[in-house]
């Protein structure tokens, strides 16, 4: 389902836009970063597909017309890297040289991984991105890189110094990109102008302290710029973006930790955390993709196994066997249709969910079965009006 109101994140082509002289960003599938040397540009990210490939370097032609050197791979998220064989097509038809492809070496193990679960990944994006499944190939056209790394990289043996470095963060695989000379930083994965995308619905756990520690390494740089892998570049409180980030996250991962050892269980601890402004009410915290509740769970998640701790839980019914007893059980089901609407009607719509999934979940088409999904898409759509998150109200809507 997509909501015509809202652009999809991924739909991001936008010309070149001048960083510095001879470094340059390019809208593909976030911010494709591209930087001059005496050997030939370095290319950040080539974009979900070769079809958008050559307008773009039609427009990156109109700055400059060297041949492409290397192209890198910012982390091993699908689509960013979809456009590589228009590319490597772009320096046949010119006469150049094969561009020499470089990534961190867990993007090969990540690679791996999306080849061999290509249909759920598909899945998952397109829930998170409310677009159809067919739109993300069930298997996946990867290119494997050429060379690898594991710690750090240096780039062009004369003029302007390249230095790729392992800065995992949303990811085990992100390459960050320094350049010295001009104290310009391509924070890629690691720097996305809002709260870290930590704990994603769908997605593996991601550390919130290894990407602080990420943080704090660019902030030891020094950097007067940052282009982050979405927005703008950044050119004033760079620092404090930076470590501020990184001191929220450390935040949350001691409070939270606080609350396990007194025994309080995730939902307990979701309401119990008072967020303190310093930290949270910055521009760069914004909760525009991700949200602090999940990265309250994925720290959950990290410390503690799959059981919520309801005895329940433990060795489940068939979810439609479950939902039917529950269904079954009650006697006055249009009691439930009109206490969820009540809940509604006084803006309660959390609660009014957890009160109509008594009958929601049931199987069949039973009249109040179905009156209660309609009431329930009803719920959800409200729900998605008040989230901050476009994962949130991605899912609200699927």
């Amino acid at each position: 389902m997509t909501d015509t109101a809202e652009r999809n994140p991924l739909d991001k082509r936008r010309p070149t836009q001048v960083v510095a002289p001879g470094i340059y960003q390019l809208g593909l599938q976030g911010n494709s970063f591209i930087v001059e040397t005496e050997q030939g540009l370095l290319v950040v990210d080539t974009g979900p597909s070769p079809d958008l490939v050559p307008d773009a370097l039609a427009d990156l032609r109109q700055h400059t017309d060297a041949p492409i050197r290397w192209i890198v791979y910012s982390h091993g998220h699908m689509g960013y890297n979809y456009g590589v064989p228009g590319f490597l097509a772009d320096a046949e038809r010119r006469g150049d040289p094969r561009p020499t492809i470089i990534a961190h070496e867990n993007v090969v193990r990540r690679y791996r991984r999306y080849a061999e679960t290509g249909g759920l990944q598909a899945h998952l994006n397109s829930m998170q991105f409310r677009r159809a499944k067919a739109a993300f190939p069930a298997v996946p056209p990867q290119t494997f890189p050429d060379q690898t790394y594991a710690e750090s990289l240096t780039l062009g043996t004369t003029g302007r110094v390249v230095q790729l470095f392992w800065a995992p963060s949303e990811t085990d695989d992100v390459t960050a990109v320094w350049l010295p000379q001009e104290r310009i930083l391509y924070g890629s994965a690691a720097v996305i102008e809002s709260i870290p995308n930590i704990g994603t619905p769908l997605r593996t756990l991601r550390d919130p302290v290894r990407w602080a520690d990420t943080l704090d390494r660019f902030a030891a740089l020094d950097p007067a710029v940052v282009v982050p892998e979405w927005g703008k570049p950044r050119r004033e409180q760079v620092g404090e973006m930076l470590t501020g980030t990184a001191r929220a996250l450390r935040w949350l991962r001691a409070e939270v930790v606080a609350r396990l050892n007194k025994g309080m269980v995730v939902g307990e601890i979701l309401h119990d955390l008072d967020y303190p402004a310093e930290l949270f009410d910055e521009p760069w915290m914004a909760e525009t993709y991700g949200h602090r509740d999940f990265v309250v769970r994925d720290i959950v998640r990290a410390e503690t196994g799959w059981w919520d701790f309801n005895p329940t839980n433990l060795h489940p019914s068939h979810p439609d066997v479950a939902a039917a007893a529950v269904a079954g059980a009650i006697a006055d089901q249009a009691a439930v249709l009109a206490r969820a609407r009540e809940l509604r009607d006084a803006g309660e719509v959390q609660q009014a969910l957890h009160v109509i999934d008594l009958l929601a979940l049931a199987p069949g088409d039973k009249p109040e079965t179905v009156e209660a999904r309609e009431l329930k898409a009803e719920l959800c759509e409200l729900r998605a009006k008040q989230a901050s998150s476009y994962v949130s109200r991605s899912l609200y809507r699927v």
